[in-house]
């Protein structure tokens, strides 16, 4: 029997009778043995330089370390550290770093016409922090063919936002929940975990009322993680390289809480406004390069 033969029949053997068993075996215990540091109850972790190139994830991501837990503390600390948890079904979590960062500067956030004329329309209310945990849910939802979202990965985003590490932006239509995004904040910096939308361009409106609100006060960053999409771009993130990155993060984290209560951070605060502020301020940028 040829080795691929019998991989073949393995492979039967296991999706009929053991039901992915062998499968879960192998991808937690065995695929990235010695391919990356491995996690301990210390909380550790290796230096970027230590990643394993040749384990991707996307154009971009670098395979640092596995195993671990989904304690807050080890994540705020790998945020902090500019190094990004992801899980999939049936792995250990996988611990990313990258040479190159996707990042949005709040007061550089760009408003693409279609969005102007949503945002005269009048029709949608932001909150923050009001419905947390129907946002994380509805973006767990809209994800479930990449299952990155685990229950998981839910319960420790929710002990976040219990300790204050974790916020949500709402939109509402007619008091219904249309459109979101949450994240992970402290000091100066907020990193986008994930977004949906129930109407079109909701996640995109939450993540421009975000980003105006942010540049208000003076926040220096908005994480966007280790690729750019299409997305993202469309509304003026940036590519750095990971020692910009990570000069910036080191300024972020070690500024006072600019945000004191996340709750209060769209109330008596007019998004049409504000908007118009925005652009406003940038005209007088750029008149003021060409003078």
């Amino acid at each position: 029997m040829t080795l691929k033969k019998f991989k073949s029949g393995l492979l039967r053997l296991d999706d009929r009778i053991l039901k992915g068993k062998l499968k879960s075996f192998y991808t937690r215990r065995i695929k990235y043995w010695r391919k990356a540091y491995v996690l301990t109850q210390d909380l550790y972790f290796p230096p970027h330089t230590a990643s394993n190139k040749n384990i991707r994830m996307g154009p971009e991501g670098e395979l640092l370390a596995i195993g671990g837990d989904w304690e807050p503390e080890r994540i705020i600390l790998a945020y902090k550290n500019g190094i990004y948890p992801v899980v999939f079904r049936d792995q250990p979590i996988l611990w990313w770093t990258s040479e190159r960062h996707c990042v949005m500067y709040p007061k550089d956030v760009h408003i693409p016409k279609n969005m102007r004329a949503l945002i005269r329309q009048d029709k949608f209310k932001l909150t923050a922090d009001k419905a947390f945990y129907e946002v994380v849910n509805a973006c767990s939802e809209t994800r479930k063919e990449y299952t990155w979202l685990t229950d998981e990965q839910v319960q420790a985003f929710h002990k976040l936002y219990d300790l204050g590490f974790a916020h949500s932006v709402e939109v509402w239509q007619d008091e219904k929940l249309v459109g979101g995004l949450f994240g992970i904040s402290f000091g100066s910096y907020f990193h986008g975990e994930s977004m949906f939308a129930r109407v079109s361009h909701t996640s995109k409106l939450a993540y421009i009322g975000l980003s105006i609100r942010l540049a208000e006060m003076n926040f220096d960053i908005m994480d966007c993680g280790i690729w750019p999409t299409e997305h993202m771009k469309s509304l003026g993130a940036v590519v750095i390289s990971r020692d910009e990155f990570l000069e910036i993060l080191d300024k972020s984290k070690e500024a006072p809480e600019v945000i004191a209560d996340w709750g209060a951070l769209f109330e008596n605060w007019d998004l049409k406004q504000a908007v118009q502020n925005h652009l406003d301020g940038l005209t007088t940028k750029m008149e003021g390069a060409l003078t």
